[in-house]
């Protein structure tokens, strides 16, 4: 266990010891201060710089038309469909808009949240800590295909946190319709509905991964 101090407030810290030596509520009012690139909402290199434009040209459709005016209201969103048809893509577009106006976001998926929770669980709290307060989160697929019950409880945390604080939060899963036709499986039923309490689009066609290799 480490014991350190914030080079800011003066507080005395427990946990890991940032580069920066910043409790996170002082790291929040620094980052607060500079601009907040896709890079910094943890948005992927694939998908930086993504428009409703180039998605429509990427995927051979129309934005949809359900999400056009999206700004946060219904705070819920649920994107979900096969593989390769656009879901994240859309999520991902809607958060680079929300990062263009000057605001805070974060994108996670499911395996890195894991990947990252699993390397260290006494670091569970820096982890977590954004996620829950960030003014627009993408969740990106959050059920994987194991799914320990310490990994629940935190989404569980995540969901719960958000909901309770009217923050909105965009979720996509090829999963969504199963979950709801059976809503005594392996997710919980207060992460269902509260994912689902909102805006659902379902995205359809073919995989445009595998087209390309088609070609």
């Amino acid at each position: 266990m480490n014991l350190w101090t914030c080079s800011r407030c003066g507080e005395d810290q427990v946990g890991r010891i940032p580069d920066n030596r910043l409790c996170y509520s002082c790291g929040e009012v620094r980052r607060a201060a500079s601009a907040f690139t896709e890079e910094d909402a943890g948005i992927p290199r694939l998908f930086r710089g993504l428009t409703r434009a180039s998605w429509s040209a990427h995927f051979q459709r129309p934005w949809p038309e359900a999400l056009e005016s999206w700004s946060g209201n219904p705070r819920w969103v649920a994107l979900w469909g096969p593989t390769g048809t656009g879901k994240t893509g859309i999520a991902t577009v809607l958060l680079a808009e929300h990062l263009r106006t000057g605001r805070r976001g974060r994108w996670i998926s499911g395996p890195e949240l894991t990947r990252r929770l699993q390397c260290d669980f006494a670091a569970a709290e820096e982890v977590l800590s954004p996620l829950l307060v960030t003014p627009l989160l993408v969740l990106d697929e959050p059920l994987t295909a194991a799914i320990p019950d310490w990994y629940i409880d935190r989404l569980v945390l995540i969901t719960r946190t958000r909901d309770e604080s009217c923050l909105p939060t965009i979720v996509t899963s090829q999963l969504l319709p199963e979950l709801l036709r059976n809503p005594t499986g392996a997710t919980p039923p207060p992460l269902l509905s509260r994912w689902l309490s909102g805006l659902r689009y379902r995205t359809t066609g073919t995989d445009t991964r595998l087209r390309r290799v088609a070609r």
